[in-house]
């Protein structure tokens, strides 16, 4: 019985484990293969009670500000306003990684990317 107690704590938590947030907080950094050439996107990014703000910086778009973020477990979404409409990004992160999908507009334009956190 007593083993019994202890594989069903140990299933527990394991399970608790995997509903909890990923640490989305710090930098990240990615390379972007455009038509004009490799683009370095940078993520600054504070998560407060599930809520994800922060910026993304680029040499073509300059500092923006994060809005609509949140994180649920190991998703993440989040979105910044352009001249040219909106640019939506969602997506996991698994420790220092994160895996993005980049959606421009309504749609016109996907694109898959990983981020990797910028060790201090």
């Amino acid at each position: 019985m007593k083993k019994l107690i202890v594989l069903l704590t140990a299933i527990l938590a394991f399970s608790l484990m995997a509903f909890a947030a990923e640490d989305a907080n710090g930098n990240w950094k990615t390379t972007i293969e455009t038509p004009n050439g490799s683009q370095t996107q940078t993520f600054a990014l504070k998560v407060d009670a599930g809520k994800v703000t922060g910026t993304i910086g680029s040499e073509m778009m300059g500092n923006l500000q994060i809005a609509d973020g949140k994180i649920e477990g190991d998703k993440i979404s989040f979105s910044v306003s352009t001249n040219f409409g909106a640019i939506r990004y969602a997506g996991t992160i698994s420790g220092d990684t994160m895996k993005l999908t980049l959606t421009v507009g309504d749609g016109q334009f996907t694109l898959d990317i990983a981020a990797t956190r910028v060790k201090a």
